[in-house]
């Protein structure tokens, strides 16, 4: 073992002394986050080691300054030339307890160490970290048969456990030759104890010992699993160093993907719920973090991090909607083209309602998203976004609506002329000139609504549409209807032009039925005025028989 007072260590100068003390303080800080996930993700898992790249990558900066790390051991704290960079309660699992517990004095690390050391090193104190009533081992003999190159320590000659106060120690000879000294970790006096032979009846458990481990593996699973997650949370409050605090939200990432895929969203949504108590409460004391943490939510509210959720959707419970609507509504709007392509699965009524209903919530904090998607050529997506922007107020949902209401699919148009009709007169012009779109349903539902409306808008529109359209000899039907709508909403302003159109053809109408005529007369028997009475009455005297019977039908109808 290398001396720490070699030519590797440098010397720290007093005005160098507070960045090595600080850098040491972030390095602990991330050796423990990363001891924390090694505890809870198998080896290899992309939590551990990006952890642990984060640890290796402040070692290698420390090192290259300040030279070898040395860190001195107490039972309460760990220290860089008598300043402490760590100290927490002397307990169980504590890391300078249980490194002082086993005997280690001071631990060093030097230029050159790898990740692999790190990661064996982290293994083997979280492996001996609870002192067992049967001990199969310590951290001293772990170290010493791992020979690490690049990590050295000092272990007490003679130590009791950590417990044990120094005035309770037995009294000890303080000459040189029986004095109680500190020794090198290589110690290559040490031989291993081979293990006894295992005798097989030994191991067979009694029935009363088979069912508390039973008892014991039923505890372990059915365990609050939001133990792990409530520690991360705390460490995000606690934490002030930035590279670790970004650490943590690449873990709780990890956490919000692998909780959709379980359907566990009550962990989606204490995390959510937990970031946003940071945004609220924590961005004088830490403003670097807001953004931060504004940027994961933005994460994993893209596709990736929601796929997840397109895989469970099709056996979502009725009883979780509400808690999904909760963690939806928490996300950013970039997530409405994803909520969208769920919402075209097949699911329940309410389901796809909550659905609608989180998207128009995100999308009154920002349209664009939404809006992007009327350029899909997705037709049920169309007619789905139909629904989405009924319930959005706003100028920028009624020209959506009219958009949509020039769609190429006549369904997606009927629905945006109802969507249209329904939020008022304010856009109805522009629907109007559906009047002549070539699907015949969507023609009678823009009529219909014009009827119904009784506005002076559709009555001048229909005015000036049956005076100036040129209709061909097809457009019968087109054309009573037109003049139907125009008797519903039709005021006195429209008799002048109705009376011109009956009566005013003079001697051609005694050859030749009109369309036109009989349009005008169904318009003055449902408008039910009397100065529409007047006009009946006087077609009724007409020289062309053709009008009288048009006339004499108009007033039986009226009656």
């Amino acid at each position: 073992m290398t001396n720490p007072a070699d030519s590797r260590t440098k010397v720290i100068t007093p005005g160098s002394a507070d960045g090595a003390v600080d850098a040491a303080r972030r390095i602990i800080t991330s050796l423990l986050l990363a001891r924390k996930n090694f505890s809870f993700y198998p080896p290899g898992h992309s939590v551990c080691t990006k952890s642990l790249e984060q640890l290796h990558a402040l070692l290698e900066t420390y090192l290259s300054t300040y030279g070898d790390l040395r860190l001195d051991i107490e039972k309460d704290r760990l220290l860089l030339q008598e300043e402490t960079v760590h100290s927490g309660p002397p307990e169980e699992g504590a890391l300078p307890f249980t490194l002082y517990r086993d005997g280690i004095r001071w631990i060093q690390f030097s230029e050159g160490i790898t990740v692999g050391e790190l990661e064996e090193f982290l293994r083997i104190v979280n492996k001996y970290s609870i002192l067992s009533d049967e001990p199969e081992g310590d951290i001293v003999t772990a170290f010493w048969e791992t020979q690490f190159p690049n990590i050295t320590y000092e272990v007490a000659d003679f130590f009791w456990g950590a417990e044990q106060e120094p005035d309770l120690l037995p009294s000890i000879d303080t000459g040189e030759e029986a004095s109680v000294s500190m020794r090198e970790s290589k110690l290559a006096d040490w031989a291993p104890i081979p293990d006894p032979p295992i005798d097989p009846a030994a191991i067979v458990l009694a029935p009363d010992e088979l069912e508390t481990l039973q008892e014991m593996v039923q505890a372990e699973e059915e365990g609050d699993p939001t133990a792990y997650l409530d520690a991360l949370l705390d460490s995000l409050l606690q934490d002030r160093e930035q590279d670790n605090f970004e650490i943590i939200l690449e873990v709780l990432e990890e956490e919000f993907k692998n909780s959709l895929t379980r359907k566990d969203f009550e962990i989606a949504l204490k995390i959510l719920k937990s970031l946003q108590y940071i945004i609220d409460t924590c961005s004088a004391e830490i403003p670097w973090a807001i953004p931060l943490v504004e940027d994961f939510v933005l994460t994993v509210s893209s596709a990736q991090s929601l796929k997840p959720l397109e895989e469970v959707w099709q056996d979502i419970d009725a009883g979780l909607i509400e808690k999904i609507r909760q963690v939806l509504i928490l996300l950013q709007p970039e997530a409405i083209p994803t909520l969208a392509d769920l919402m075209l699965k097949n699911q329940s009524v309410r389901l796809r309602q909550m659905i609608i209903e989180v998207i128009t919530a995100l999308a009154s904090r920002d349209m664009r998203p939404l809006e992007s998607l009327l350029k899909s050529p997705d037709e049920r997506l169309m007619e789905r976004l139909v629904h989405v922007f009924t319930g959005m107020p706003g100028e920028r949902s009624l020209e959506a609506l009219v958009n949509l209401a020039r769609h190429k699919s006549a369904y997606v148009r009927q629905e945006a002329v109802k969507a249209l009709f329904q939020k008022g007169p304010a856009r109805a012009k522009e629907v109007f000139g559906l009047i002549d779109d070539k699907e015949e349903s969507v023609r009678r539902l823009v009529l219909k609504y014009m009827g119904q409306t009784r506005d002076r808008a559709a009555e001048d529109f229909l005015l000036g549409y049956l005076e100036h359209r040129k209709f061909s000899g097809s457009d019968s039907g087109h054309i009573m209807a037109c003049f139907a709508t125009l008797g519903q909403c039709g005021s006195s302003r429209s008799i002048p032009f109705l009376r011109k159109t009956l009566l005013g053809r003079g001697f051609l109408s005694v050859f030749r039925k009109s369309p036109l005529q009989e349009g005008a007369a169904v318009a003055l028997a449902r408008m039910r005025t009397k100065e529409a009475q007047q006009v009946l009455e006087q077609a009724g005297k007409s020289l062309s028989p053709y009008v009288r019977r048009l006339a004499r039908k108009a007033i039986h109808e009226r009656t």
